[in-house]
């Protein structure tokens, strides 16, 4: 049997493609990310979360941050 190694060759060269392929795609996907917005952090809190910034806040007291706090758990 005479092996030249050429499929080694067509080996590495296919996996040279797939990995520009790959770069390609996360470039895309992060052009797509950034003009849409998402890559930004400003994800909508939840109102757990308010309530407990306004309670850190001191804008309300730790009755009234039990008491929403109370009703809010109910709901969810």
């Amino acid at each position: 049997m005479w092996n030249d190694g050429s499929g080694w060759y067509m080996f590495g060269h296919g996996m040279g493609m797939l990995f520009w392929l790959v770069i390609l795609v996360l470039v895309i996907w992060f052009l797509v990310r950034l003009i849409s917005g998402k890559g930004n952090n400003e994800e909508k809190a939840s109102p757990q979360d308010i309530l407990a910034e306004r309670y850190a806040r001191g804008e309300i007291d730790e009755d009234e941050y039990k008491k929403r706090k109370a009703v809010l758990d109910k709901e969810s």
